[in-house]
């Protein structure tokens, strides 16, 4: 959800303020929030090569559609452009500051994820158990337990209900020191998404940074038009 309002919001920062840029923007913009949620679930992909890929197509729409390169395609242009915006400093600091934010946020959120993933396979193993007759009994017993009643005035039962649960728990009860820690864990890392590895902020906040780099690159325009000429002519 958080990824597809990021989304939204970029795309309709450059319809608002780059309308030249068409729906060729759409592609490029879908594929790196495509790519960010691929990640988040596991993939493979690296998280600067994600960026440095949407850079690539943006550079390619930008320098036709926003900074006159319109004329000037010919045969291998596009395969010149898709290196030249890093080459070239295109987009300024931007991109690195993006990668940067992305990574870490990205990570958190993944790291998340796969750690309550971890917990449901344990919930989901353990919400099978099923007490045996003689734990049946024992449980019943422990209404006479007044500290299960909830009068902690009265004299404890002296453990009887912990005896009671390890006995019908097995050895499943030596899980909850280990499941304790990890939902301590849990905690402390969802405590530590905060700021930049927070994925909600840096997310609803790419807008701005795309709307930073095509301006960058719209100020260099006579500059990289001469790069790219260069290039494209060695």
């Amino acid at each position: 959800m958080v990824l597809r309002h990021g989304r939204n919001a970029t795309l309709h920062m450059l319809r608002g303020e780059f309308p030249a840029l068409g729906g060729g923007a759409n592609g490029a913009v879908g594929q790196l929030f495509l790519d960010s949620s691929l990640y988040i679930l596991g993939s493979d992909a690296r998280v600067d090569d994600i960026v440095a890929s949407f850079f690539s197509r943006l550079f390619m729409l930008a320098y036709h559609r926003l900074l006159g390169g319109a004329g000037a395609v010919a045969g291998g242009l596009d395969d010149c452009l898709r290196g030249a915006w890093r080459d070239a400093g295109a987009f300024g600091p931007y991109p690195k500051l993006m990668m940067t934010r992305l990574s870490r946020s990205l990570l958190a959120t993944r790291v998340f994820l796969q750690a309550l993933n971890l917990g449901i396979e344990v919930v989901n193993t353990t919400d099978h158990l099923r007490p045996g007759r003689e734990c049946g009994r024992a449980l019943l017993r422990l209404w006479h337990c007044p500290r299960c009643l909830g009068l902690p005035a009265a004299r404890p039962c002296r453990g009887f209900c912990l005896a009671v649960m390890k006995g019908c728990l097995g050895g499943v009860g030596e899980v909850q020191p280990h499941w304790q820690a990890y939902v301590e864990g849990l905690g402390t890392l969802a405590a530590a998404m905060r700021g930049e590895q927070d994925v909600e902020t840096v997310v609803m906040r790419l807008h701005a940074l795309v709307r930073l780099a095509l301006h960058h690159a719209l100020t260099s325009r006579s500059r990289l038009n001469a790069v790219v000429s260069q290039s494209h002519s060695v």
